[in-house]
């Protein structure tokens, strides 16, 4: 009995172990990858490289073509992300790198019968901080193929300087952060039919920084044809004034300049160590950009309009003449842009988070504040966004910094584009203390709300998202079966939008609003008008 006993459980081990599926595996023409399975279900493959290492002689060059490997390459664990400062990352020194070019990819099929469409992610973080090393296995479980990428970020992604524009067969400089995006997508299109993809149908969607590195794609000559259909989540600055590498716009210091104050010698900061580089190029920005610095960027949630203490950044996407050409504000007005299906969308309270302790407390504080960060507009904003008492003061500054730098990129987008418009509007026990800030709406899109602070409705809204992000990316359509009302954004004062709140909900964006910004920043470049309407 003890032997028949034995030689069951014998058999019971031996069925556990043959009954565990293989490791997924995919060939592409770079050479084998094998993969693991998700704990929500999709194949996972992580720290895959599309491009080769941005260091030594490549170091600020366009992004190089990978060499191929020889045995299968395991790719189980995510790549490492871009170097950043630490006083801004949240991430070890131990898991960034120069050499960071990898992305990673959630599959729920390599052989389904219909190829399923593709969403590549680009990470917000300023273009300073942040990586792509985010679960993607939730959202591809509705249908799709997910991909995140790390691109380079802050002196490493985006320096100009002379000295590379003279070695540049495009006579240009700078925005390698955005060259590895496109590099990243060229990838996705040659080989994402392995994983799976439908190669024909690919969505980039990207949050804050990642949302605003789309808006330049858009109109860029070299992401032509890389991807189909975009989704933007609270992009930054678009349709303000840019930075140019060679020349001062509107007081903006050029880019040229920031990388001359840097190291006038591009031989010195190519064979210096990465931590010497940034070092350089964190004392070059706090001498032009700190207290009594002749710099100027340009305007955004992060710098020095919401805090005199703030030194700004200068890392940030800009006019080079090759990957964007001119003012992107102008493209978009000129209808140079992408015309491929477009969501774009906020978040009610996107400005309590830049605000903080440093927010204008009082109604003089407040005046002065409008009349410093909006000239010559201050008066108009004032009349725009009244404040009757200092209790007023906080809550019109938050609409203020939103809608400034986040609603109405986001709402002349999808107006140029004839885009959907939505905004996020969920205020969880979680996020009481700062409403429906900036970057809340992640968690939702990539199914992050099984966690404490988050409720049922949560987890409903989650799912409610995740379907009408993967309905668009199949369709170029996000509306659900409720919503027939949420249209296109049309060239008229017709402004509907997807309020994703407790419940769903088609709503009107009062267009008024939004023309003291047409007047601060014309598309035209010329000088602001301010005229009272």
């Amino acid at each position: 009995m003890r032997f028949r006993l034995f030689s069951l459980c014998l058999l019971s081990a031996a069925f556990v172990l043959t009954a565990q599926p293989a490791p997924p595996h995919v060939h592409i023409a770079a050479g084998d990858l094998e993969g693991t399975y998700d704990d929500a279900g999709p194949m996972a493959f992580l720290g895959i490289p599309y491009a080769a290492p941005p260091t030594g002689d490549r170091r600020w060059r366009e992004p190089q073509p990978v060499t191929p490997w020889g045995p299968v390459r395991m790719v189980k664990s995510y790549g490492p992300a871009c170097m950043q400062p630490q006083s801004w990352a949240k991430i070890p020194p131990s898991e960034m790198s120069e050499d960071c070019l990898y992305l990673n990819v959630w599959t729920p099929s390599l052989s389904p019968s219909i190829a399923a469409p593709v969403m590549v992610y680009l990470h917000g973080g300023g273009f300073l901080n942040g990586s792509g090393n985010i679960d993607g296995a939730r959202l591809a479980s509705h249908g799709a193929v997910v991909v995140t990428v790390n691109y380079r970020l802050g002196v490493f992604g985006f320096l100009a300087h002379p000295g590379l524009t003279a070695e540049s067969p495009h006579h240009a400089s700078g925005n390698y952060g955005l060259m590895d995006q496109i590099a990243a997508l060229r990838w996705v299109r040659d080989n994402i039919t392995a994983f799976g993809g439908d190669a024909r149908n690919i969505t980039v969607f990207g949050e804050s920084a990642g949302a605003t590195a789309i808006g330049y794609l858009m109109v860029s000559p070299l992401a032509q044809g890389v991807f189909d259909k975009a989704i933007l989540e609270s992009p930054s600055g678009l349709f303000t004034p840019d930075p140019e590498r060679t020349r001062e716009v509107r007081g903006l210091t050029s880019m040229d300049t920031v990388g001359l104050a840097v190291a006038p010698n591009i031989a010195e900061l190519r064979n210096a160590s990465v931590q010497e580089v940034m070092d350089k190029a964190d004392a070059a920005v706090k001498k032009l950009f700190g207290p009594g610095g002749s710099g100027h960027v340009r305007l955004k949630p992060e710098g020095h309009t919401q805090n005199p203490d703030a030194i700004d950044s200068p890392w940030w996407a800009f006019t080079d003449g090759y990957v964007v050409p001119e003012q992107h504000a102008k493209l978009y007005a000129n209808g140079k842009a992408m015309r491929i299906p477009v969501m774009v969308g906020t978040n009610a309270d996107e400005g309590t988070v830049f605000l903080g302790s440093f927010a204008p407390k009082t109604m003089p504080e407040y005046d002065e504040y409008l009349a410093k960060t909006y000239a010559p507009c201050g008066r108009q904003m004032r009349e725009a966004y009244p404040a009757k008492t200092d209790k007023d003061v906080l809550p019109a500054a938050d609409r203020v910094v939103t809608d400034a730098f986040f609603l109405y990129g986001s709402f002349e987008l999808a107006r140029t584009q004839h885009g959907y418009l939505y905004r996020f509007s969920r205020v969880a026990p979680a996020n009481q203390k700062t409403g429906a800030t900036h970057g809340n709406e992640v968690r939702y899109v990539f199914g992050d709300t099984q966690r404490d602070g988050y409720e049922s409705l949560d987890h409903r809204l989650s799912d409610q998202m995740m379907t009408a992000w993967v309905h668009f990316a199949r369709t170029g359509d996000p509306r659900l079966m409720q919503s027939s009302d949420w249209t296109r954004i049309g060239s008229d004062d017709e402004t509907p939008y997807m309020d994703f709140g407790d419940t769903l909900s088609v709503k009107k964006l009062p267009y008024g609003s939004m023309h003291v910004f047409e007047d601060l920043w014309p598309a035209s470049g010329k000088v602001p008008t301010c005229e009272k309407r």
